[in-house]
């Protein structure tokens, strides 16, 4: 997308990077700059981050495996016991069962060499709808492995 503007007689043409493209053509160009403030940027990670984070915290299923910065979350798995294979293999299960309809993505990594989740508000578009929906989807497989464990047992 190409940005012209007139100065002084003058025709300046201005290759835009493709995220201000995307918020023009979502808002705008009047709209453009209230996109940056409104429900954008970096203070809405950050309010997401924080909301998520504070789910995390008064979870029965998750801890926080280091304090969240930027927009990111990494969190794990509390039921303690685990191995680092058992732990990799749980977050797996945990990632398929919460992505699986397409419709959320968080993803398994390591931090100092031990398996947790992470999840990453990367859209100035992620509502608390958005968060919630995850929450539940994470509930609900931290529940389905705890009771495959119990049947196990």
């Amino acid at each position: 997308m190409l940005f012209r503007q007139r100065v002084k007689a003058v025709t300046h043409i201005v290759e835009l990077p493709n995220f201000v493209q995307d918020r023009i053509r979502m808002h705008g160009v009047r709209r453009f700059p209230e996109s940056l403030t409104a429900r954008g940027g970096t203070a809405e990670s950050s309010w997401a981050m924080t909301s998520f984070a504070a789910w995390v915290k008064a979870s029965n299923n998750f801890e926080l495996a280091v304090p969240p910065t930027l927009p990111i979350v990494t969190f794990r798995f509390k039921p303690g016991g685990l191995d680092t294979q058992q732990q990799a293999a749980t977050h797996a299960n945990i990632v398929d069962e919460v992505t699986r309809d397409g419709s959320r993505w968080i993803s398994e990594t390591l931090v100092k060499g031990e398996s947790v989740l992470r999840m990453m508000v990367i859209s100035y578009l992620t509502e608390e709808r958005h968060l919630l929906e995850l929450q539940s989807a994470l509930t609900k497989a931290a529940n389905n492995l705890k009771s495959q464990a119990q049947t196990k047992a």
